[in-house]
């Protein structure tokens, strides 16, 4: 069904803009050595995305937020303090901020005279309202990123947050895509299962429409607090749900931008003349997840022999060079936090035999690993997979389904081994280790393993401040992990995108952060 929202207005008031973005934009230019002026470029009005996945939710503190998700709420909405290209936070809502000795409170001034997109003003109750419903809100498998908040306070100038112990990665947490002002009263309107289909921010962009399946279009916000943004009136996101046809229209021109592009199809971007291949230093790590709570998954032993039946170097070629195999939980991107000091395993089809017989099992284990269909990176990867773990004691069934059911599948532990990828959004290992160990997050990253001490070990890192305690901790978390088993880290790759060479301005920092209002093309 077609949503159509909150756009009047936008046609008058986009008018007003100090920076036009559109067929009629203009900006200046150097006189040519005759003396006139050089005509001035053009611009579009609208900048057409090819989009893999349809988000499920356009509410930051949804059900089921991933990465399809994340990419178009955080041109919607924002929060007070966001991460710069090289991890360091940058203000956004708050101008300025104090933390006091203890590390207990939180202070923040607030940018004045910002308001939602339907020129509503943002209130203090708003940000209480939002920061409590990140805490709290059940459907939500980000409420870790918020559960150590004690109370909010809030007027219209500053905000006012009190913990309930020190957690050293507070300030970075502030910057997750979940913790975002919203309109209290615009929930109360709609109520809560229509919040996610009409979001209300303080982006540079508002969603115009909605036609599930086909297409989502955001529009400039008229109201945006910063006059220079965004450059471009609309971004719309066609949903393409099948990797070539997505290339296939990027080279037609129906579409300008395509992202998390197929390694495989690299080469045929890098020999169209017409194209721009970017590839972003990230954060990204694939992993294979294993239900601990079914068979055959269930025997650690056989969760083990699958580090010698994976060969992680064929799997990183998937990456097309970019790709590199990883042992540890945590990215190697993010430096001091990583364990460099796990063993590495090697493909070994012969030593995973004998483990398999060891722990009894004289014929090939069975076991179905369920995959995306329509992505030709989850196809090709089941695929290698296979291929190698059926040499190694293993009998492996590929099943794709549609990305909602496989959702659902894995969600509700039903399945018995996926592969999923995780993206840092912050820097620090204590959202990717929160996401893996703690049960009441996400079933231990749908595995179902309960780990009691592990988990106290990952919350004594949460609280501790003194950096080398926590390094150590860290370190600790990954090494257990990897023993465990039920996480298995594949290899590490860079963002790849595509967009035609009229598009400028397109740049993704290692947390997989776009921000579209700095896209611009030339006609």
């Amino acid at each position: 069904m077609k949503k159509t929202l909150l756009a009047l207005a936008v046609v008058s008031l986009f008018a007003l803009l100090p920076v036009v973005a559109g067929g009629a934009s203009e900006s200046s230019a150097p006189a040519s050595k005759g003396g006139t002026a050089a005509a001035a470029p053009k611009y579009a009005d609208q900048i057409v995305v090819g989009k893999l996945s349809e988000p499920l939710t356009l509410d930051p503190n949804g059900a089921g937020v991933g990465g399809a998700e994340v990419g178009v709420t955080q041109q919607v909405y924002e929060g007070l303090v966001t991460v710069g290209p090289d991890g360091n936070i940058l203000p956004v809502l708050a101008t300025d901020w104090t933390i006091s000795p203890d590390g207990m409170t939180y202070t923040f001034n607030l940018r004045q005279g910002v308001k939602f997109s339907d020129g509503t003003p943002v209130t203090g109750d708003d940000w209480v309202w939002s920061l409590y419903r990140a805490r709290d809100y059940e459907e939500s498998s980000y409420r870790f990123i918020a559960e150590m908040i004690d109370t909010v306070e809030a007027t219209d100038s500053q905000v006012v947050i009190k913990l309930k112990e020190p957690a050293a990665p507070f300030l970075y947490d502030l910057a997750n895509f979940n913790m975002v002002v919203g309109s209290k009263k615009h929930w109360e309107s709609v109520g809560d299962a229509e919040f996610g289909a009409q979001p209300l921010g303080t982006g540079p962009y508002m969603l115009e429409n909605w036609n599930r399946g086909e297409s989502l279009t955001l529009v400039a916000n008229p109201y945006y607090w910063d006059s220079r943004y965004p450059k471009t009136k609309r971004i719309r996101y066609n949903l393409i749900s099948d990797d070539n046809t997505r290339l296939m229209q990027l080279q037609s021109g129906q579409v300008d931008v395509i992202n998390d592009v197929p390694y495989s199809l690299l080469p045929m971007i890098r020999n169209n003349k017409n194209l721009n291949l970017d590839v972003f230093e990230s954060t990204q790590i694939r992993y294979l997840i294993l239900n601990t709570t079914l068979e055959p998954f269930n025997d650690p032993a056989v969760r083990r022999a699958m580090y010698y039946a994976l060969n992680k170097e064929e799997l990183s070629t998937l990456a097309g060079g970019f790709g590199k195999p990883v042992v540890a939980l945590v990215s190697p991107t993010e430096g001091k936090w990583c364990n460099l000091d796990l063993p590495v395993t090697t493909y070994d089809p012969e030593k995973s035999k004998q483990m398999l017989k060891e722990a009894g099992y004289t014929e090939p284990v069975k076991f179905t690993i369920s995959v995306s269909s329509g992505s030709t990176f989850y196809e090709q990867a089941a695929t290698l997979i296979k291929s190698e773990v059926d040499k190694a004691g293993f009998d492996c069934t590929i099943e794709l389904m549609e990305r909602a059911s496989l959702s659902a599948k894995y969600r509700g532990l039903q399945h018995q081994c996926t592969l999923l990828m995780w993206i840092d959004d912050i820097q620090d290992p204590s959202e990717v280790t929160g996401w893996t160990v703690d049960y009441d997050q996400c079933k231990a990253w749908y595995t179902g393993l309960v780990d009691q001490p592990l988990e106290d070990l990952n919350a004594a890192a949460f609280r501790e401040l003194d950096e080398t305690k926590r390094i150590q901790m860290y370190h600790e978390i990954q090494q257990r992990v990897y023993d465990n088993a039920n996480v298995i880290p594949l290899y590490s790759n860079g963002f790849a995108w595509a967009e035609s060479k009229k598009v400028s301005g397109v740049s993704v920092n290692m947390f997989g952060v776009y921000e579209c209002k700095n896209w611009v093309k030339e006609l």
